[in-house]
């Protein structure tokens, strides 16, 4: 089933950034809406709106989307108190063990999640709800479980979580009817979502594989190294227990005597001994080392298999990526392109080449004008400032407006004219040790 859309507008601490951004609707941990936006997931507001001066959660914590033609549970405003809910129309059981109170239920994902929250304002704390997958203590199985905090009689957790589920008072929201096409795109775009984070899941576990054939590798080569040195023992024995028996041979011949003989025949029984040990010991080694090449050829296998998934899923990837720039180029097609400051500069300015950090400066200037007043002189090729002092080459233009409570006539630009460009800076000057230092920067140009 297609997942829900929004249209959001992007704020950045109340100043609005960037509007119409198509994006499928995830669910928080909180149980509230969010959407995916510069590699984070931020709350959705009312009227579709996220700002990236507040909350955020990982894209690995936010996995579950929002079913196309549920109610969205817009999370409140900031320092907005909490809804209330109650009233779930829910098959439910409340189970005690040693452990403390679950409450398990049948219920949807956006119903779940709204039951947990409204358990959370009734006061009744939830350690940690997720997907049910074993029975309960009625022998059913259930959807969902919630683990609660409180620690009083079940008695009393029944009353409590009685009190929250109710037969609903309102009427079920109608199911908009969405376009074929749309649902489409909007499939197709929860597929890619899904496929990239299934792409990240066997990434990992490829890495873990290798880490972990690599350590069998290690231990391999290890064990062939002791059974190297076994080998020369039992080599060294054998041939000691050869002398010792020709030593005795030799003394049966001749006349020695029986204390001697008496002799050799123990350090023999002790040559044997050695000689039995060493080959036991070098069958315990073999036994360990043909454990270790099957270890390694099952995590051999096991990532070659991860490397076909691996390859599937950029195949897959790949063919919806094709479909979302087709996607996109239409929409962008349909609506007139949008610029900002790094594409309004080179256009206004066709000899200035900015350096260092000036795009980002002039961006968050409040009031521009005086400095835009200033780079139009030097590219129109005025000198204007006066020179750089201990920088050979260089120009600067101070007490520039700023806008910036704090720093209004701080505005400094460094420019160097160099052939048919000039090289040019804009700074903001905090103090005497910070100015130096952007000063000392200018010299790798």
């Amino acid at each position: 089933m297609a997942s829900a859309k929004a249209l959001v507008r992007v704020h950045d601490h109340g100043a609005e950034v960037e509007s119409g951004v198509r994006r499928p609707i995830r669910l928080t941990p909180d149980g509230y809406a969010g959407v995916a936006y510069a590699g984070a997931v931020y709350p959705l507001r009312q009227g579709d709106l996220i700002d990236l001066g507040g909350s955020s959660w990982e894209l690995a914590d936010c996995d579950r989307f929002l079913f196309a033609g549920a109610e969205v549970p817009y999370a409140p405003a900031v320092g907005e108190p909490l809804k209330k809910a109650s009233g779930f129309d829910v098959e439910w059981h409340l189970e005690t063990n040693q452990y403390g109170h679950y409450v398990v239920f049948n219920a949807s994902e956006r119903v779940a999640s709204s039951l947990v929250s409204a358990l959370e304002g009734a006061d009744l704390s939830v350690q940690r709800w997720d997907v049910s997958h074993r029975p309960a203590a009625d022998g059913n199985f259930y959807d969902w479980f919630a683990r609660l905090r409180f620690k009083g009689s079940q008695a009393e957790a029944l009353a409590l979580v009685g009190a929250v589920v109710a037969p609903p008072s309102s009427l079920a929201p109608t199911v908009p009817v969405t376009d074929p096409t749309t649902a489409r795109l909007a499939d197709a775009e929860a597929r890619i979502e899904e496929l990239l984070n299934q792409l990240y899941v066997a990434t990992r576990k490829g890495e873990a594989a290798e880490r972990e054939l690599a350590q069998l590798r290690d231990d391999l080569a290890n064990a062939e190294a002791s059974e190297h040195r076994y080998r020369e023992s039992v080599a060294l024995a054998e041939r000691h227990h050869a002398d010792l028996h020709e030593q005795l041979s030799v003394l049966r011949k001749g006349l020695g005597g029986l204390a001697d003989t008496a002799e050799l025949v123990k350090s023999l029984a002790d040559a044997e001994e050695l000689r039995e040990l060493a080959l036991a010991e070098n069958s315990l080694l073999l036994e360990r080392v043909q454990a270790a090449d099957s270890e390694v050829a099952e995590s051999g296998a096991r990532a070659g298999d991860l490397a076909v998934q691996v390859d599937a899923l950029l195949g897959r990837v790949s063919e919806l990526e094709a479909l979302e720039t087709e996607r996109l180029r239409a929409a962008t097609a349909q609506r007139p392109r949008r610029g900002g400051v790094i594409e309004f500069l080179p256009q206004a300015f066709s000899r200035l080449e900015f350096v260092l950090d000036a795009v980002d400066v002039i961006a968050n200037l409040d009031s521009p004008a005086s400095t835009m007043r200033a780079l139009a002189e030097i590219d129109s090729g005025r000198l204007v400032g006066k020179d750089l002092e201990g920088m050979s080459g260089w120009f600067e233009v101070t007490k520039l407006a700023t806008g910036i409570a704090g720093s209004e006539r701080l505005g400094r630009i460094y420019y160097k004219p160099d052939g048919r460009r000039v090289l040019v800076s804009v700074h903001i000057k905090q103090d005497d040790k910070q100015q130096r230092h952007h000063v000392e920067r200018l010299r790798a140009f």
